[in-house]
């Protein structure tokens, strides 16, 4: 059972080689699927017999036809409507006539500014048929991006790949009936059950890409018309309003001094004496600075000469009037 042992090693070995050397399952957005671990392409073994010719890589592996390509198609829609709860509901029974169905549905808002985005999945038989049956909806197209991933080359490259690793378990259940020591079928099994785990995540890669190329995935977002402008807004002047604010200031005003009056009053013996006092002082400054004013003489009195006669000079006689 030496060489039982040693192929065991040998075929263990082979697998961990080629694990660490082949690159990841490519995987689609984390949405979508969840990831998937390297899938290793067994190496042949020394003395059992080749399990596969060639490999997904290989050149003498053939492409499918144009018509069986595994193409998974999208689609994303932005739409202005007139009713944003009237197009929701149009959708939802234009996806169950085209055979597909809802994934999601998003509302923001309400009234007249509700906005909606809705997901769902038609057969990509009829992808286009939903498309042009969406846009019949609108009022006006936003926006409109369609795309395509073709998965072909990965689906048959999984393919090969899990042929190889079908004809690997075969041949260490093979090996687990021929062990005849305990510590044998224990390396035979733990080498078939990592082998058997990688059968089952390509088979589920393969038939995730499967479904999604079967069944198209498209978005559309849902927004209202926008109302057309107005030359005055609705609330924009309200004169019977204005007036009203203005008639409550003035009365709060009113108040206001009513209320400093009242205060007045209550304070008046402490404030009044202050006042008064006040004003006196300012009275008696006033009288003791003012001037005594010359007595005016009263009417007809003669007045006085407010100078003496001119004399002539060389004569004594003042001279005539």
């Amino acid at each position: 059972m030496a060489s039982i042992r040693l192929l065991i090693t040998v075929i263990v070995a082979a697998m961990v080689l080629v694990s660490c050397g082949t690159a990841a399952v490519p995987t689609s957005s984390p949405d979508q699927s969840p990831e998937f671990m390297a899938v290793p392409t067994m190496a042949p073994v020394a003395g059992a017999p080749a399990l596969e010719r060639g490999s997904g890589s290989a050149p003498d592996q053939q492409m499918p036809p144009v018509s069986e390509r595994l193409v998974i198609k999208n689609a994303s829609l932005s739409l202005e409507v007139n009713s944003v709860s009237e197009a929701e509901t149009a959708i939802r029974q234009k996806a169950e006539q085209l055979g597909g169905f809802v994934v999601s549905v998003q509302t923001y808002d309400s009234g007249d500014l509700m906005r909606s985005t809705i997901v769902f999945r038609v057969p990509a038989a009829r992808f286009e048929e939903a498309l042009s049956g969406i846009e019949g909806l609108a009022k006006k197209v936003l926006s409109r991006s369609v795309s395509g991933d073709d998965v072909t080359e990965e689906y048959v490259d999984l393919e090969s790949r899990l042929r190889n690793l079908e004809a690997t378990r075969d041949r260490l259940l093979d090996l687990l009936a021929r062990a005849e020591k305990v510590e044998d079928a224990l390396e035979v099994n733990q080498a078939l059950t990592d082998v058997q785990g990688q059968i089952e995540q390509i088979k589920g890669r393969m038939q995730y890409l499967k479904q999604s190329a079967a069944m198209s995935t498209i978005t559309v977002d849902l927004a209202p018309v926008p109302p057309p402008p107005v030359i005055i807004e609705e609330d924009a002047w309200q004169p019977l309003r204005v007036a009203r604010l203005a008639l409550r200031d003035l009365v709060e005003f009113g108040q206001g001094l009513v209320d400093l009056a009242i205060i007045l009053l209550v304070w008046t013996p402490v404030w009044l004496p202050f006042v008064l006092f006040i004003r006196w002082v300012w009275r008696k400054a006033t009288r003791g600075g003012k001037k005594p004013q010359t007595p005016v003489p009263p009417s007809g009195a003669p007045v006085a000469p407010l100078s003496s006669p001119v004399q002539h000079p060389g004569t004594g006689d003042p001279p005539s009037s």
